[in-house]
């Protein structure tokens, strides 16, 4: 390295593709059933489903909807950062080598950040109020619009994972109705399962999601009527879904009403010190998740009890 001055601008670059190419490479699961928003408003609102109802028969006069029923959830990022200080002896040495690991390491705390609080959304479905109606995720007291005589509907089960329960789950969900009054119609298709879970969801699923299992020991029949479902273990360590837990969701309306909203998304920046021998590498990422309905995600505890 022939200028000591410039040697962390020199290694910026390759610390910072490692890390854009590690941090993609590790996000691909969570953007399959949350929405991701990049924007540079402080704030983000993601509005529940429906609202407008049917379309009005047209006689030269368009009446217009105001979609006023419908619950809107108000997403605030919050910044998050971690310094790793590198030395121009250790850059000096081999920079390819240790640009690539500070970019891994850098990228997978970043990672882990965000994947932690997606479990703890997961971890808290039951106790935070944190849908814009004023209940928790999982509840069975959700409101279905904002009109002051709403009725209301239950996304929350107790049954045990099965396949059988998983098709009464699907089969209760066609009982919604959007804000609007008008039928809720979902496709589905992803399985949420605890850690302790995730045989059971592939013996339900399939190892392969593409292939279903030949015969099924609770019905007896050839064919898995949950064939081509997909499955994913929402929890670590004490994050995310509790022993037992569940739930059944339509990933495609779901991505509609969860978010992961970033004014920045994780990047590389570099820290100078007084020191010109030693220069802090700093990962940041300014985000927050944010969900504003209900219906596309039935939650089961697993208990088996009744009342659920």
């Amino acid at each position: 390295m022939d200028n000591i001055y410039t040697w962390s601008e020199d290694m910026y670059p390759l610390v910072k593709k490692a890390f854009e190419t590690r941090y993609a490479s590790r996000m691909s699961a969570i953007s399959k059933v949350c929405g991701i928003v990049v924007q540079d408003n402080l704030s983000y609102d993601v509005p529940g489903l429906g609202g407008y109802g049917e379309l009005s028969e047209y006689n030269s006069t368009l009446e217009k909807a105001s979609g006023d029923k419908v619950f809107t959830k108000t997403i605030v990022p919050k910044e998050r950062a971690l310094a790793i200080p590198v030395k121009y002896k250790d850059a000096n040495q081999d920079i390819v080598t240790l640009a690539n690991r500070t970019g891994i390491r850098l990228a997978d705390s970043a990672f882990m950040t965000v994947l932690n609080d997606f479990f703890r959304v997961f971890g808290n479905v039951y106790s935070a109020k944190d849908c814009p109606d004023g209940e928790s995720w999982a509840s069975d007291d959700h409101l279905v619009s904002t009109d002051a005589d709403s009725s209301t509907y239950s996304n929350m089960i107790s049954d045990e994972l099965s396949v059988s329960a998983i098709t009464s789950a699907i089969a209760h969900a066609s009982e919604f109705v959007t804000a609007d009054g008008l039928p809720f119609v979902g496709n589905f298709d992803m399985l949420f399962v605890s850690p302790d879970l995730e045989e059971t969801a592939r013996n339900i699923c399939g190892k392969d999601t593409a292939v279903a299992p030949t015969s099924h020991p609770e019905t007896g029949l050839g064919a898995n009527p949950l064939y081509g479902m997909n499955y994913m273990v929402v929890g670590a360590g004490d994050l995310g879904f509790g022993e037992g837990q569940w739930a059944i969701a339509d990933s495609s309306l779901l991505s509609e009403i969860f978010k992961l909203v970033y004014v920045t998304e994780p990047t590389v920046l570099i820290s100078a010190t007084e020191n010109p021998l030693l220069t802090d590498f700093v990962a940041y990422v300014d985000y927050a998740f944010g969900f504003s309905d209900a219906r596309p995600i039935i939650f089961s505890d697993g208990t088996g009890s009744t009342g659920g």
